[in-house]
């Protein structure tokens, strides 16, 4: 007999870890096993047990040495892997194994250098679209044109986005 499947949809802001795995960590006291957790979608299996969860990201490429030793670390720590994706790994463990405060080993360094570099990406989007942004609104100004001028809401419509990423980002550094 298969096991009782569960779908939510719950969205969690980017970089918000700490968020999500305080939702799987709910879901899990009530007998919902967390089979693909993701950002707006999880997928829930019903099994006994509850677990507390945690990300982790490996910048290793997958079946490498390096991999191999940073999930031998987390398995040493008594952290088993439940779901990955990508660089994207959750672990969890036993909740009354697990302390209140209890960390992935390195917890999150790999995580902090993945969103300094996409918060890097972001800035020289958002430099590069207020720049263009810019050149639109000044070349609808001298010429007269107010489509043109405009135009350069889509750009800097972009821009106010891009912000909001990189302060999510950062946010979920400093947590």
């Amino acid at each position: 007999m298969p096991m009782p499947m569960k779908r939510t949809i719950k969205s969690f802001r980017p970089g918000d870890l700490s968020g999500l795995e305080r939702y799987l960590n709910a879901m899990s006291t009530q007998g919902w096993q967390a089979v693909k957790p993701g950002r707006l979608v999880q997928v829930f299996r019903q099994e006994p047990g509850a677990f507390a969860h945690r990300f982790g990201y490996c910048a290793h490429r997958p079946g490498s040495a390096d991999e191999i030793r940073w999930l031998a670390a987390q398995e040493r720590a008594g952290w088993t892997v439940a779901a990955r994706k990508k660089g994207w790994v959750l672990f969890r463990k036993p909740a009354d194994a697990a302390q209140p405060d209890g960390t992935l080993d390195g917890h999150r360094e790999t995580t902090k250098a993945l969103f300094r570099a996409k918060i890097a990406r972001l800035e020289a989007w958002r430099r590069a679209l207020l720049v263009l942004g810019t050149l639109i609104l000044l070349g609808g100004y001298f010429t007269s044109l107010l489509p043109v001028m405009y135009a350069s809401a889509l750009p800097l419509l972009a821009v106010a986005l891009l912000t909001y990423w990189v302060k999510y980002y950062e946010e979920s550094m400093e947590k």
